[in-house]
């Protein structure tokens, strides 16, 4: 019998990225001497987990009766730095020693770890003298074959004496550290989980109890409830396709990984609603035309979360259509330059960097997602004014009809309900609210896609798999011809 191989978990690796411990000490250092400023540090990996977590003696123990099913994978070795106290003879209670050491760690062979800490602080590493609400952002990952993985980065702070004690995660005691020290300091460190499917609002809610079990775990070392926590969910297998969902429960949440319709439906775990909030209905049709007529594109916020999340909703509009060009909807402070590719790209970056990617992109489609402005890099022109053509004329009017029929505010959809009295029925209501209107969504935009793209398959040769795209252009009205070239011919 040949092996079989078991359905892969949600997670792929789960990663802790934070400062270097040496430059934390510096900080520390200047603290103490009353500095208030401090430079930007760059992240570096302190942490990786990666499933089965089994150790090298169950492994061995279980090998002999191994079950003819096991689950296969690509692997690559990473090697990370680990810092350990260094104990010498004669000053057992002296941790000012350490010495560095290397750890090989066998990750999968298509996650890139190398540039993965920029990513998970786009903006830099800042030490604040305040503390600083936990947030997240939203990665996409895309290999040489077009195949995405999604990541989820959760960033919460800790005190320079809590991060110095962290050690890499491994709890110890620092005694350089002092009890009456008047300053204070924080020290943000991210959690990265990656996973081939994108569950965003799934894993955020999941990474969210995370934090909250790392608050009230100060016996617990940041590394054991980290890889506890990375277990947990690598043994969560993706929901088959169908009516039923996954539920899982991580305190205090029950946590939903929707499933998808069929096979050849994407999994919807976001809000699809989120561009008609940022951008009128004509300016959302306007952005899928810079999508159809493969267009180099770049969206612009001051919230990193919402680069990623508005991209992909873009995305999903599209579907059955797939974007098959260059896409990062999130670039690193030190990514800019890959603005400057020839080629079809849609990407992100923050809005401090508008005017920047404004002077050095040229022929560059630019969208502020935090104003609701579109505009073409170069000289300020107006989305209306530039050389792209309106999507066609009937098909736009009824986009725009239905999507001005949405409901697009929960709270004025809830208005007339009685309170609900506990935080799980509060999510039920509010995820069955969001479904449905998903649903209204999708069928909007793929009514938008059937009605642009009705008639194409009528001009389809099968046979020798030509499209003839002059018949084709006879049947649309001349006002719409713009389009069709631009789409069809990229001219």
């Amino acid at each position: 019998m040949e092996d079989a191989q078991l359905p892969s978990g949600l997670l792929e690796i789960c990663v802790l990225v934070g400062p270097p411990v040496d430059e934390i000490r510096e900080i520390d250092k200047v603290a103490q001497k009353g500095l208030r400023s401090f430079q930007v540090l760059e992240p570096e990996i302190a942490s990786v987990f990666v499933p089965p977590f089994v150790s090298k003696e169950e492994a061995q123990s279980s090998s002999a009766g191994q079950s003819s099913y096991q689950r296969v994978a690509r692997r690559r070795s990473f090697r990370k730095k680990k810092e350990r106290p260094k104990v010498e003879s004669g000053s057992d209670n002296n941790l000012d020693h350490r010495e560095t050491t290397t750890e090989e760690i066998s990750v999968p062979k298509d996650i890139d770890l190398i540039g993965l800490p920029q990513l998970c602080f786009p903006g830099g590493l800042q030490v604040t003298l305040e503390p600083k609400e936990e947030h997240f952002h939203f990665l996409i990952f895309t290999d040489v074959l077009g195949n995405r993985t999604y990541g989820v980065v959760a960033h919460f702070f800790r005190t320079i004496q809590d991060a110095l004690g962290m050690s890499n995660g491994q709890a110890y005691w620092d005694s350089s550290m002092s009890s009456n020290k008047t300053y204070e300091a924080y020290v943000p460190f991210a959690i990265c989980v990656i996973s081939r499917y994108p569950y965003y609002n799934s894993l955020k809610d999941s990474l969210s109890c995370l934090l909250v079990q790392l608050k009230s775990s100060r016996n617990i070392s940041l590394d054991e409830r980290i890889k506890e926590y990375a277990a947990k969910l690598s043994l969560i297998p993706c929901p088959p396709p169908g009516p039923l969902h996954l539920v899982f429960s991580m305190k205090p949440l029950q946590i939903v990984f929707p499933s998808r319709e069929d096979l050849e439906s994407p999994i919807i775990d976001l809000d699809l609603h989120l561009p008609f909030l940022c951008f009128s209905p004509k300016q959302v049709l306007q952005i899928i035309a810079y999508i159809l007529t493969e267009q180099r594109i770049v969206f612009f916020s001051s919230d990193f979360a919402l680069l990623t999340l508005i991209a992909e909703c873009f995305m999903v509009f599209l579907h059955p259509i797939k974007w098959q060009h260059t896409f990062v909807p999130i670039l690193s402070q030190h990514m800019l330059d890959f603005i400057m590719a020839p080629t079809s790209f849609l990407m992100g970056c923050h809005l401090d960097h508008y005017k920047e990617v404004c002077k050095v992109g040229e022929d560059l489609m630019l969208i502020d997602i935090d104003n609701g402005n579109i505009s073409f890099s170069g000289n300020g022109i107006d989305y209306e004014d530039c050389d792209v053509p309106d999507i066609p004329v009937l098909a736009a009017e009824a986009f725009i009809c239905s999507t001005e029929n949405l409901q697009l505010h929960y709270d004025l959809e809830q208005s007339h309900r009685s309170t609900a009295l506990d935080i799980g029925e509060q999510r039920l209501r509010r995820r069955m609210w969001q479904q449905n209107l998903n649903n209204e969504i999708q069928e909007i935009a793929l009514q938008l896609i059937v009605d642009i793209f009705r008639d194409v398959k009528v001009h389809l040769n099968y046979d020798h798999r030509v499209f003839n795209s002059g018949e084709f252009l006879k049947t649309r009205s001349p006002g719409d011809q713009a389009f069709y070239r631009k789409v069809n011919l990229g001219t």
